[in-house]
């Protein structure tokens, strides 16, 4: 029988919490955006599509390792200074939005952005390729795309180690003074009362007659 009245009690509190968030809507003025020439103004840390700009990324490889449903295509050929990028694509029929490659990418490069309404009628093109290699291929080797007038990180100097602090030896004590000698035996020799010598005693005895 209790279980049956807190059953109604749930019920009808339930109903009531759902109400109050409809009864403060009601007097509201609806909000209608003439889509797509009016467009919702997303928080600045929503997740939207990836977005990589290609005139700073290098080919690290980073982020496509990170990617834990491995939607992003990265292709190079060469190697060291000669290695160019030829391929970077994401697959979004694969993305999850988690981030995870926004935010391990030194250069800053790969960015979420506030796109948010790619309606397409085929999957295919949902693979999106962010350059096409008839432009030129992008170079790898940092001192390459410095000769090439490419996007590069300024490298950071790490600050000089300090050299080490030589501890200086500790104050040696000074000496002590030479103890003087005690005056205190002289002094009391020279103030004591003379005492007079002893003098032969009389003796008790009568001498013989």
């Amino acid at each position: 029988m209790a279980q049956y009245f807190a059953d109604i009690y749930e019920t009808v509190s339930s109903v009531l919490k759902g109400m109050q968030i409809t009864i403060k809507h009601i007097y509201r003025k609806p909000v209608t955006l003439q889509y797509p020439d009016e467009r919702q103004v997303m928080p600045e840390r929503y997740r939207g599509f990836v977005h990589n700009d290609m005139t700073k990324c290098d080919s690290c490889n980073i982020c496509a390792k990170l990617c834990p449903v491995d939607c992003i295509y990265i292709e190079a050929e060469g190697k060291a200074k000669e290695r160019m990028m030829t391929r970077y694509a994401i697959d979004y029929n694969k993305c999850i939005w988690c981030s995870l490659c926004t935010e391990n990418c030194h250069t800053g490069s790969i960015t979420m952005s506030h796109d948010y309404d790619h309606s397409v009628y085929d999957r295919k093109t949902l693979v999106y390729e962010f350059m096409d290699p008839a432009d030129g291929l992008i170079p790898c080797h940092r001192a390459t795309r410095v000769d090439m007038g490419w996007w590069v990180e300024e490298k950071k100097e790490k600050p000089k180690p300090k050299p080490p602090v030589e501890e200086k030896p500790a104050a040696e004590a000074a000496p002590a003074p030479e103890a003087t000698p005690e005056a205190a035996p002289e002094a009391a020799s020279e103030t004591a009362p003379e005492v007079a010598p002893e003098t032969d005693k009389p003796s008790d005895d009568k001498g013989a007659e």
